[in-house]
């Protein structure tokens, strides 16, 4: 028996991306989906003051736009193209699933989604999360007969990016299903998230995994399996100022704590920005400690300075060093 390393290598991802490459692309154009880890690069939504007061928190509204008379006008008037794009993308890529799998060429639907049904082996993006591949096969199947009607028949309405379609599949006329301009997005966002995590231009993380299964809840009314329970992930940044010393010791536990509770109906993740800055407000340096490394931590972070000298970043543009240096003089020595 072959492989996975065999069956999914890297001729078999050449294969992927040449015959997903325009599905992909068109999608891609129209709602300009990217591999965006953090919504707000550089921007510091939990900032800690330097006496050890309450943090500020700054909210910020994440809108998907397109932006480009073309894109525009074309999602008012394209719904259906895109849902039957969105199809082809998961096609292709099933389809290469089954073909690695050494199952019979087919073009009916039908054996697809039987085999698909069946003991088939997944790449290991899919084959390690079964989520994944229900909630894949299941939208696969829902998807499939609503295609069908949109490609050969009428009995579907769009206006203003709503798109109505009901299946006809062998003249049965089924329930209208509707998916308004976000069920549209998530379901290329899925199938492109889905379609580049396999063939490696992005990279799965924890993350990235809390927003493909939030974007799979969302589109629990298309295929009809139950809800994984993810809440909105969220990565923030959070601020604290240390005065500079050789170790800095920062209160993790009330920094989780205080995240928890200001954005309860969000799965919150977050970096930490640690500026350190000298007894005398002359100067400061600024790390950078992603999430990964907190994950675990415990409830105090305890560092030597010399190892942060990795996580080195620029410093705010809003400090007033001296400012800092007093009311970090007046604090004790935990941060926040």
């Amino acid at each position: 028996m072959k492989t996975a390393d065999v069956m999914f290598g890297p001729t078999a991802i050449q294969e992927l991306r040449d015959r997903t490459e325009y599905e992909a692309w068109l999608l891609e154009a129209i709602y300009r989906i990217v591999d965006q880890t953090v919504a707000f690069e550089g921007v510091d939504q939990v900032v800690y003051p330097p006496r050890g007061d309450p943090p500020r928190q700054t909210h910020h509204i994440v809108m998907s736009l397109v932006v480009g008379r073309w894109q525009t006008g074309f999602l008012q008037a394209g719904a259906p193209l895109v849902l039957v794009t969105a199809f082809k993308l998961a096609d292709m890529l099933l389809e290469w699933v089954l073909e690695a799998n050494d199952s019979a060429p087919t073009h009916r639907f039908e054996q697809k989604i039987g085999a698909l049904n069946g003991e088939v082996r997944f790449p290991a993006l899919v084959a390690d999360r079964p989520w994944l591949r229900e909630r894949l096969v299941a939208l696969y199947e829902r998807l499939e007969p609503l295609r069908g009607t949109i490609i050969h028949e009428r009995h579907f309405a769009s206006s203003d990016g709503v798109l109505k379609v009901s299946s006809s599949k062998r003249g049965v006329i089924g329930p209208q299903v509707e998916f308004n301009p976000e069920d549209l997005r998530n379901l290329a966002v899925l199938f492109v998230s889905v379609l580049r995590y396999i063939e490696g231009s992005w990279e799965i993380d924890e993350f990235r995994e809390k927003q493909l299964r939030r974007t799979l809840d969302e589109l629990a009314p298309i295929h009809l399996c139950t809800s994984l329970g993810q809440g909105i992930p969220s990565l923030l940044t959070v601020r604290v100022y240390v005065p500079e010393e050789d170790q800095v010791r920062i209160d993790l536990e009330r920094i989780r704590r205080d995240v928890n509770t200001n954005r309860a109906d969000q799965d919150a993740m977050f970096n930490l920005r640690v500026v350190s800055v000298d007894r005398k407000g002359t100067r400061a340096e600024a790390y950078l400690i992603p999430w990964q490394r907190l994950r675990d931590a415990g409830d105090y972070l305890e560092k030597q300075t010399v190892d942060l000298l990795p996580l080195v970043v620029a410093t705010p543009a809003d400090l007033d060093l001296p400012s800092l240096a007093r009311d970090l003089n007046a604090r004790g020595p935990i941060a926040p």
